[in-house]
C-alpha cells in the first residue's frame, strides 16, 4: 500500500526491524540483530509492513545474495527505490564468527542515492 506524507514539511523517517537468522551455514546474524533504513520522504513513505517482508526473504539467501553486507545495500536499493529519495541502510549485527572466535558486534552501513 502506498503510503504520502506533505512534501512540504521536512520529515525523517526511520524503520527498524529485528533480523532473522539468515545464513544457513553460520547461524547469523544471531537474536538482538536489527536492521534500520532512514530517508527524508518527498511525498512517498515506504510501508512499515513491507520492511520485516524484504528482509525474510533474504533468509537462506535470496539468488546471488549471501553476506550481510550485500543485503544491506540490496536493501538500500529496494528501499530507495520505493521512495524516490537517498535512503540509509545499517544493521546492527551480533554475530559468531564462522571459524571460531568470540562473539562479535558489527555495524554495516549502505548509502543508496536517488
Amino acid at each position: 500500500m502506498t503510503r504520502t506524507c506533505s512534501a512540504s514539511v521536512p520529515t525523517f523517517v526511520s524503520h527498524s526491524v529485528p533480523l532473522p537468522q539468515c545464513c544457513p551455514v553460520s547461524g547469523n546474524p544471531l537474536q538482538g540483530s536489527k536492521l534500520t533504513v532512514c530517508y527524508m520522504p518527498d511525498a512517498i513513505v515506504f510501508p512499515v509492513e513491507d520492511l520485516a517482508a524484504y528482509v525474510a526473504e533474504y533468509v537462506g539467501g535470496r539468488g546471488e545474495i549471501r553476506g550481510m553486507e550485500e543485503m544491506v545495500q540490496e536493501l538500500a536499493t529496494r528501499v530507495r527505490d520505493v521512495v524516490g529519495q537517498p535512503v540509509r541502510a545499517f544493521a546492527d549485527l551480533i554475530i559468531q564468527p564462522p571459524f571460531g572466535g568470540d562473539q562479535q558486534t558489527m555495524r554495516v552501513s549502505a548509502r543508496s542515492a536517488a
